[in-house]
Order: structure tokens, then C-alpha cells, then sequence
């Protein structure tokens, strides 16, 4: 199962030191959200063009946490990102996303709220590359994992089609990802559990034989 370290729960005034520390890791992930979709805000386009520039042995993927997620596409192609995502609460045409991410040749995935069942998606699982099933949300109470948006993790990760991988992010814990891992998940966003370590990389290794 991939592995994907989250840098936006990093030391955000340390992040080149907190890449450095994850630098022989193969996989980043970045979010970006606009504080209007979510109520943060992480990274503007400056950030994560050098994120993207500095960081550009790895394989990179964004996941846009944004209220216009067709917006941020074409300035996004033009960094090394590998992979792409957007909230199906936000895309009134998914096609459009998704199509346009691949024609600017990255994957494309559709990312889940807790609130949403995952099945509204399904009329897209033929088109896009992956589902990224959020298993917290800003809640006021931690973003801690959140066992029925885990179990649903678990049960699309079973119900998809092999062409479509299923992806978990929120709150993970090593427990949690046995349990996506035995279901077939294809890999999981961990943030807090790996940077709040004393050495993130051997976390990662650690963790990845789940």
C-alpha cells in the first residue's frame, strides 16, 4: 500500500527541512485549501511551486480542497505533479475535471467528505484514476479518525472496480491502515502520524509493512 506523506502537517516554518527529512521517500502529497471550501488555508501557488520544484524527485500529488477546482488546473500542469484531485461537493460537472486533468497529463481522482456516501461517484469510475475518501474533517474536536467514514473507506475499497484505486486520509492510525490494507486499499494520506515523529522516513518504512 503507497504511502502518502502529507506536507501541509508539517512544520510549516521549516517545510524544506521537513522535505529534507523525508527526501528518500518516494511519494508527497500537497494539499491546497482556500479557506473557503475548508475553513484553513495551506499553500498558494508560490508555495507550491517551490514545494513542487524543490521536491521534484519525488512523485507528487495534490489534492484541491477548493470551491473552483477547475481554476487551479492549468497553473498545476506546469509543475512535476503526477496526480490530482478535487471534491465531487464541489464539481458540479466532474467530467470536466477529470477529463482536463488527463489532458494535461496527470491522473485524476475524486476526493469524498465524510457527509457524502461515496456511490455519487460511482457514475465516474470508469473515468477517473482513484478515490480519495476523507476519514476526518475540521471538526473542532482534533480531526481525529472517524470510524464510520473509515468503515466506509473500507467498504468502497471492496466494492471498486480494479481499474479505480481507493485511497484514505484523515486521522490514520496503524490500526486503521491493517484494516485498508486487508480491504485492498491502494494506499493512504498520513500527515500528523509521520511528522510528528521524531524521524518521519523510518515511520514510513515502519508503517508500509502494513
Amino acid at each position: 500500500m503507497k504511502l502518502l506523506p502529507s506536507i501541509a502537517s508539517s512544520n510549516q516554518l521549516q517545510i524544506q527541512s521537513e522535505i529534507d527529512r523525508i527526501a528518500q521517500w518516494t511519494h508527497l502529497h500537497i494539499d491546497v485549501e482556500d479557506g473557503n471550501f475548508t475553513p484553513n488555508i495551506t499553500f498558494g501557488m508560490k508555495t507550491v511551486s517551490a514545494i513542487c520544484e524543490y521536491a521534484k524527485n519525488m512523485i507528487i500529488d495534490v489534492h484541491l480542497m477548493t470551491t473552483d477546482p477547475c481554476f487551479w488546473l492549468e497553473q498545476l500542469a506546469e509543475k512535476p505533479i503526477h496526480a490530482i484531485s478535487a471534491h465531487i461537493e464541489a464539481l458540479p460537472f466532474p467530467m470536466q475535471f477529470i477529463n482536463r486533468a488527463h489532458e494535461l497529463g496527470m491522473k485524476a481522482g475524486l476526493a469524498l467528505n465524510i457527509k457524502s456516501s461515496g456511490l455519487e461517484t460511482e457514475a465516474f469510475w470508469d473515468l477517473a484514476d482513484y478515490l480519495l475518501v476523507m476519514t476526518s474533517e475540521p471538526d473542532c474536536a482534533g480531526e481525529k479518525l472517524y470510524r464510520p467514514a473509515l468503515d466506509k473507506a473500507i467498504f468502497l475499497a471492496w466494492k471498486l472496480p480494479s481499474t479505480i484505486e481507493l485511497y484514505a486520509d484523515g486521522g490514520l492510525t496503524f490500526e486503521a491502515l491493517q484494516e485498508l490494507c486487508q480491504a485492498g486499499a491502494a494506499g493512504a494520506v498520513l500527515g500528523r502520524l509521520v511528522f510528528s515523529s521524531e524521524n518521519p522516513l523510518q515511520t514510513l518504512i515502519d508503517l508500509s509493512g502494513c
